[in-house]
């Protein structure tokens, strides 16, 4: 049986007493970005997190259905990651504020893209992914209360922050800096609001046979 003390509520208290004080210090920003490769190469790529995190570097490759090798995990295989690490942390965190002893967790996400919306052979295909599965083994302690197991369930599918940005959806402002040269050189910006697709056809590769 897992032990009545629990760190997350520990290092939480502080914290839900500063957001309800101030909302605005419960606001965190996520930023990564890509590496630049002097090489000429497509294919592959890597992306950083921006902060103290100097050792942390995500590799990625294209899936060979598009033209890649597969040699390496794709960005498809990072969003569903997230998903995976966030349900996984989100469950954990939960289980030790209700003093709830896992033995064993393990979140298993797969999701299905249809490559022809990505290579534009096909207008009615979506490039994104078409859906996404996920699946939380876990095994509790058996001495743990049923109660408990349910509101373990519950909150970590009601709280998990990637779960909830997909399904939900989220406003997505992209930006082409063609200067190269970051916000502050940036002389010829095109920003278009994401959220169903491309406001238009214009500048789609559909007709470029990439």
């Amino acid at each position: 049986m897992k032990s009545e003390f629990s760190i997350v509520e520990t290092r939480q208290i502080p914290l839900r007493r500063l957001y309800t004080e101030d909302e605005g210090a419960a606001i965190t920003v996520k930023h990564v970005r890509t590496v630049h490769q002097a090489a000429a190469d497509p294919i592959h790529g890597a992306v950083v997190a921006v902060g103290d995190y100097p050792e942390t570097v995500w590799r990625y490759g294209t899936d060979d259905k598009v033209g890649g090798f597969d040699d390496l995990p794709h960005s498809g295989h990072i969003l569903c990651a997230s998903l995976a690490a966030c349900m996984d942390n989100i469950t954990r965190m939960i289980a030790d504020r209700l003093c709830v002893e896992l033995q064993r967790l393990e979140v298993d996400v797969t999701g299905d893209v249809d490559v022809r919306g990505c290579l534009a052979i096909d207008p009615s295909a979506r490039p994104g992914f078409r859906e996404i599965r996920c699946i939380v083994h876990l095994k509790a302690d058996d001495t743990t209360d049923p109660r408990h197991l349910k509101l373990l369930t519950s909150s970590a599918e009601q709280l998990c922050v990637t779960l909830d940005t997909l399904r939900n959806g989220v406003p997505v402002d992209v930006s082409f800096d063609l200067d190269g040269k970051g916000q502050a050189g940036a002389r010829y910006v095109e920003t278009k609001r994401r959220t169903k697709g491309l406001d238009s056809n214009e500048g789609s590769f559909e007709s470029r046979h990439w």
